[in-house]
Order: C-alpha cells, then structure tokens, then sequence
C-alpha cells in the first residue's frame, strides 16, 4: 500500500479523479523522486496495484515500464525505445476493462513502427525505388494484418458458381484497400506525423518519401530524436482516437477512464521517454493519457523547476484541475518528493484502504440504437450500390492482385485505379477514357440517308494500361500512348465516316489485361463471349502492345477474332492464324541498330538483355548478335524481375553496370529490354563512380524500342552521364507509340471497310470477313502491310537524344 502519509490521501484521489473520468483537461506528469531508487519503484508498483480490482481484475488501461521490461527491450531488432513503446501499448489494450473493447487500433504507431522494421529490405538504389519498394513493403504489412482483406484478395482470382458473389467481395474488399491505404499515409491521420518530418528538414514527397529519414541507410545518425517524436506522438493521437466519444459504438460509451502510463526514470531509456512524453502531452486538450512515474532528484529539479512536499503536491493538483493552469508550469509537471522518514498517519491509511475507484459502466439498450439504425442505413445503401454495379459497366471487370482493374468496359466504368502518377509527360488515362466515351456518342448520332441510325461496328482496344504498383513497375505502359493515337485517329475516322458511305463508323472498347499481361487470359474470355454479326458487333481487337509469353496465351482465346498488335516485334507471335503484326519485327531494329553502332567506330558492343523474355528482349538480342552486335562474353543479363520472390539475385549487377561504363570508350552498350530495364541500368549507374564521372563525357548508348517509353517520359535528362539514343517507329519517342497504336486501329477499320464492300448482306456480315480481308495478299492500309517478315525501308527510326520527347 502507499506510504499512509500526510497528504498523500489528497494526491491520491485527485490522481483517481483523473483516471476515474474520461479526459477532459490537459493531464499533468506527476514524477515521485527520492534518494532511494527502491522506493521511487515501490511507488509506481504501489499505484498500479490501485488500477486493478481486489480479484485481479482491470479497471483502467495502464502500463508499467519496470527496469526489467526495458532491459528486455534492448535485445529487439527494433531501436529499444521504439521497442519498449510497442510492449507499452500491448500492455495497454491487454489491461483494457473486458466489454471496453481489447482490440482498438493504433494505426499511425503501427505505421511508424512498420517503417523502422521494413527499412532493411528498403534498395537503395535510387530514390524513387525507395520510395515505390517502402509503399510497397508498408501496404504488405498493412494487409497481412486484416484477414478479411487478404482473404478476400485470394478469392478474387478464384471462379465461383454465382458470379456476382466473386464481384461483390472484390469491389468491396480488394479493390479500394490500397488506393485508401495510399491516402491514408498522406491524408490528414499523419499529418502530425509529417508536420515533424517537415522539422526536421524532410518536406514534400508524401510519407512514404519523407519516411525515409528514418532509416538507417538514408539517415546514419538515427535521427534518434524524430524517431522518439514520432513515436511517442502516435501513441498521443492513437489514444486520443480510442477515448473519443462514440456517437454509436457501445464499447466507446463504456470508456469512462484515462488510461495510465507508468515509467520508472530509473533506467535511462525510461526517463528519456519520460521526458518525450511530458513535451508532447501538453499539446493534446484533453490529454487522452496520464503519465505517472519516478525520476532521480537531480532529473526531478531540472525538468519540473519545483519539488513539492506530498501536502503542497496534492493542492497543486487540486488547483490545476480546478482550472487553475498557472498552478503547474509547462510541461505539466508535477514533482513529488517522496518523504524520507515514514511518519504514519492512521487516518490516511484508512482512507487509502478501499482503492476500486474505478467502476466500468455497462450502458443499456439504448446504447446499440444509433449502432442498429447506422447498420440499417448503409446495409440499404450497399444493397442500391450492389445493384446499380452489376447493372453498370463494370460487370465485366474485376480487381486483381495487385490492385488494378482489369477486364473490359464501355461507359460507366473506369480503370483508373492502379499506378498512373508518371508525369506531364504521359498521356492521362481518365482523360483518355473520357474521349474514347465522346467519340462513341457521335456515332450514336450519325444518321445515314434515310435518317435511320447510321450501321457501326465495334472495336476492342486490348492491352496493359494500367500498372502495379511495386518496385519493378516503374516505366509508364507502352499502351498509353498507343491508345492516345488511336483515340485521335478514331475521332477523324467516325468525323470522314459522316459523310462517305465506304467508311463504316467505329466504336471503341476498352480491355485492360493489367501489369505485364498478368490478367489477360481472363479479359481475352470476356471479350470472346461478345456477339460478332450484325449492326455494333465486334469487328476486331487491336493493340496487345507486348510481346509476351501471356499475350499469345491471350490471343489464343481469341479464336477467330482478327487480332492487330500495336508495338509488338517478336516475329513468333505471328503464329497464332488470327494474329497480324502492324509493327515490323525485331529484325528490322536490328537491322538499324546494328547501323549504327558500326557507325561509332567502337571496337565492340555489350547487350544488355533479359534471357527470360524469349519473344522481345531475347530475339532481338540474337538478331543483335546475328550482326555482330555483341557477344557471349560481353553481353548482360538485366531481368525484368526478380526470381525467388524477390529474394534470388539482383535483376541487374552493380558490377555489369559499372562494367559498361568503364568500357564505354571502347564498347559501345546496347539496351535490347523494356523501359524497366534501362531505367534499372540508369538509376544503378547514377550512384556508381565509374558512371557519374563521365558527366563530361556521357556515355553513348542505344535502346532498343523497349526504350520508347522512358524516352517520352522524358526523364533522360535526369542522368547527365549518359547520352541514349533510341529505336522506334517515328522521328520523337512520344509519337512512335502514337505511330503504332494509329497503325493498328487503321488496319482494323480499313479491314472492316473491305469486308463491308465484299459482301451484299452487310447487315449480317461477321466478325470472320474481317479476319478474311486481313489475310487477303492484296490487303493494304496507306502503304502497310501486316506480318512482313523483311526488314522494311524507312519504317524503323534512331532517335537522337536531343529530340527523344519533343513533338
């Protein structure tokens, strides 16, 4: 039991007012100091035996951070402040008042510790991929902690008997859970949180850019001060969350404490956190948490300026909680000086016996109304919501693992969802889904003689364009732009359509396949159960954009609808009977690279190219080597992701790279990849010494049409080592892509124009006279042909790096 000296009564009840009532003033820290550690410790010991009923029972949250526990904390794999904070808040949901509700979130202290743990699995690359692998490793965390979420994200790939079930769970679940996690690390939860990264010089960038203070590898002197700020002020707000007042959850209105912290300042750990605690509790009004604990008198004297006598103690406090804010000085402190001599005094013992001074209402009935009729209004809500999405447009879509929306839609829908955030410079996806909306409304309005609705077919835009977001998912997709050519070319097609007869007007559909194809056999079975005769029927499905293993797999399921790729080179994905490349083949970049490098005068060449993409980065390497552009010995590996979970070797060497760079008077480098690779080589090399002492002599190099895409997102002039010129289909980057798609939906609609003309049942001619008029020898749209294997006059372009961007 407490010392039953004079006063301590006094103290004792005005520290059980606070703790007794939910808060509501700004809590004191009251500290206990003496010349013997063991009594400051029996003190502390003494009180939280007060926070428990006479069986053993809880009555408020509380927390002892006994010497012990923060010894313990020192052997963690997390700092030992950090650490010993998160065994505190375990202890505080253990000790919460059973029908309170144990397992309340803190979800900003759970961030801040997530950063410090995950930091080690951080690359250190470049700052972007920092950046992009922290949301990453963040949002895994996030989701392994709601099984519900991660369950739901499993079952959304599965096949269920009813279908709208599967739909349902992953529109709920899966598909918002990261684009809210993504605002919720910059929304208003953390802006505490960045407001002292912002202090401590990091500003901008959002969380996951300013995060990167606190880690080890970005931050050498530990920052042991922020991390302490940060740590201790999301404890502060996460408490105050619980101990607000529920407007409908019965558990909040049983919360009628202040939750309790004590910490013996015997231990240095302890009285730093102390201190932290005593600055940071006085910006919270109510604190949603009282600080009790013990400091050496020396500490005492310094931090709170005046040590009271129990007596005077207990009138302080009696006048600070009466209102009176000049009675404590700032920081609330509140020192104790623990009587030497124990001089009993029979009465205060007597009135310090019973100690159940807090008593956990259960409230009635009338608690769970405003819980009963909430329910009611949303379950109605989500009924209305459930029904207008499986009536709406996008019924034929879903979301998948890593958060993007794949599948096909025509209005009412859209696949803005997944990464998009790639800059100025890169075509809008919502803006190009609006325009895809309007130029499908004008051929609603077109009329022909008789002013009957004009006769249209329709077209699929099939593709990746959208991207996930990890870290090996940094380059913008090709498809974007090849979608923002067809989309001019579309309008100028259904506007000439108006007024010639031989022209049969287009509607466009959008198909997203997702990142790298990973969805599209699913989408491609979408689009194969679309009706092909008669009036608005499919006609053909354009752009594909990658040459993948999982494309063909697509294109596959799309038997006997004419496909026309837009930017794809491998020749072996021709091999399907309904495939027609627009694009020339590898060979024919190649060729043209091949050109030049010869042209440098260099003794030899390196190509850096990915043995697991068999029919682009691979092929165009052996044409490469075909023409004595690299060799066995020189050439590099730099794979488009990493194997064994991320966890096998590196996608590309720090050693290949700075290899090229050492080497690149003499060998000229080749990037025979995708854009994720060439910007993997660049952003290695920008933290390499061999590659940033070339800065007055870049490195020349050339990109294969994988290098499109960082060309026209124009952030080449990032690396000031490097000079890279690049292989596509016009004289700028941005409108080869263009190019491309354009290319593709020409063949489609002139296509449909033949087979309109062939035939003098044009109402019910199929989607199999297109594919016949493709595969006619004779078949030519503005001088193209599909699938010529030759290497073609003037179709390939080297792009010089002046000029990359531009147009």
């Amino acid at each position: 039991m407490l010392k039953p000296v004079d006063g301590m009564d006094d103290l004792v009840f005005a520290l059980e007012d606070i703790i007794g009532n939910r808060p509501a003033a700004p809590s004191p820290v009251v500290v206990a100091t003496s010349d013997d550690p063991a009594s400051n410790s029996e003190f502390l010991t003494d009180v939280e035996r007060r926070l428990s009923d006479f069986d053993g029972r809880d009555l408020v949250p509380h927390a002892h951070a006994k010497p012990d526990l923060a010894e313990a904390s020192a052997g963690n794999d997390l700092p030992s402040d950090a650490a010993l904070l998160d065994l505190l808040v375990q202890e505080l949901k253990n000790t919460t008042p059973r029908g309170a509700g144990r397992n309340w979130r803190t979800p900003r202290f759970q961030l801040v510790l997530d950063v410090l743990e995950v930091g080690q699995d951080v690359n250190w690359t470049s700052v972007a991929t920092q950046k992009s692998t922290l949301l990453t490793l963040l949002y895994r965390r996030w989701e392994s902690r709601h099984s519900l979420l991660t369950w739901a994200r499993e079952m959304s790939s599965a096949n269920f008997p009813i279908q709208w079930i599967g739909v349902v769970l992953t529109a709920i679940l899966s598909g918002p859970s990261r684009w809210l996690f993504s605002r919720r690390l910059n929304g208003r939860s953390t802006r505490r949180l960045r407001e002292q990264f912002a202090n401590a010089g990091r500003t901008g960038g959002g969380f996951p850019y300013q995060a990167l203070l606190l880690l080890p590898a970005g931050n050498p002197d530990g920052h042991t001060d922020l991390r302490r700020r940060l740590l201790v002020g999301s404890i502060l707000q996460d408490l105050a969350d619980v101990m607000r007042r529920g407007r409908i959850s019965p558990r909040r209105r049983r919360r009628q404490w202040t939750p309790v912290v004590l910490l013996d300042g015997v231990h240095p750990l302890t009285a730093a956190l102390l201190d932290q605690f005593a600055e940071q509790v006085k910006d919270h009004e109510p604190a949603p948490l009282l600080v009790v604990g013990t400091l050496a008198p020396g500490h005492a004297e310094r931090v709170a300026k005046t040590v009271h006598t129990v007596p005077e103690a207990a009138k302080a406090l009696r006048r600070f909680l009466k209102g009176d804010r000049t009675a404590l000085p700032r920081p609330p402190y509140l020192a104790v000086r623990l009587p030497r001599d124990e001089v009993v005094d029979p009465a205060v013992e007597i009135r310090l016996t019973p100690h159940k001074a807090v008593a956990p209402r259960v409230p009635g009935v009338s608690a769970f109304v405003p819980l009963a009729l909430v329910l009611t209004v949303v379950a109605g809500g989500l009924g209305v919501g459930v029904h207008h999405y499986l009536r709406g447009g996008c019924a034929d879509t879903r979301v998948n693992a890593t958060g993007e929306r794949v599948g096909v839609i025509e209005s009412g829908c859209s696949f803005v969802s997944g990464k998009t955030g790639f800059g100025d410079k890169v075509p809008d996806l919502g803006l190009l889904e609006q325009r895809v909306a309007e130029n499908n409304e004008a051929v609603d309005r077109l009329k022909d003689r008789q002013g009957e609705p004009r006769y249209y077919r329709t077209v699929v835009f099939f593709g990746p364009l959208t991207r996930a977001d990890q870290a090996e998912s940094t380059a913008p997709p090709n498809a974007i732009w090849q979608l923002a050519g067809v989309v001019d070319l579309h309008q100028e097609h259904n506007r000439l359509a108006d007024s010639d007869d031989g022209r049969v007007p287009v509607k466009l559909i959008l198909a997203n396949s997702g990142d790298r194809f990973t969805d599209g056999r699913w989408v491609a079975e979408r689009i194969a159960e679309r009706e092909r005769v008669g009036r608005g029927e499919l006609a053909a499905v354009i752009g594909i954009s990658q040459s993948r293993p999982e494309a063909l797999e697509a294109v596959g399921g799309l038997t006997g609808i004419p496909v026309i790729g837009a930017a794809m080179y491998g020749s072996e994905m021709a091999q399907n009977p309904n495939m027609f490349l627009s694009s020339p083949f590898n060979a024919a970049f190649a060729e043209e690279i091949a050109t030049w490098v010869r042209g440098e005068g260099k003794q030899g060449s390196a190509v850096v190219y990915d043995p697991d993409d068999p029919y682009f980065s691979n092929e165009l390497r052996d044409e490469l080597n075909a023409r004595g552009v690299g060799s066995a010995d020189r050439d590099v590996v730099a794979k488009e992701a990493p194997g064994k979970g991320g966890k096998g070797e590196p996608t590309l060497k720090k050693e290949d790279v700075a290899r090229l760079c050492a080497e690149a008077d003499t060998v000229v480098p080749v990037v025979a990849g995708r854009g994720d690779q060439l910007l993997k080589l660049l952003a290695i090399g920008a933290t390499l010494k061999a590659c940033k002492d070339r800065v007055d002599r870049p490195i020349r190099l050339i990109a294969g049409p994988g290098g499109v895409v960082v060309a026209a997102q124009d952030v080449l002039d990032d690396y000031k080592w490097a000079r890279v010129w690049v292989a596509g289909l016009a004289d700028t980057a941005e409108q080869s892509e263009r190019t491309a798609g354009a290319n593709a939906f020409g063949m489609a609609t002139q296509a449909i124009a033949d087979a309109h003309l062939a035939t003098t049942q044009f109402p019910d001619w199929d989607v199999s006279q297109v594919l016949a008029s493709l595969r006619d020898p004779d078949f030519d749209y503005d001088g193209l042909r599909p699938n010529v294997p030759g290497i073609g006059e003037g179709r390939v372009h080297i792009i010089h790096p002046e000029v990359v961007g531009s147009g």
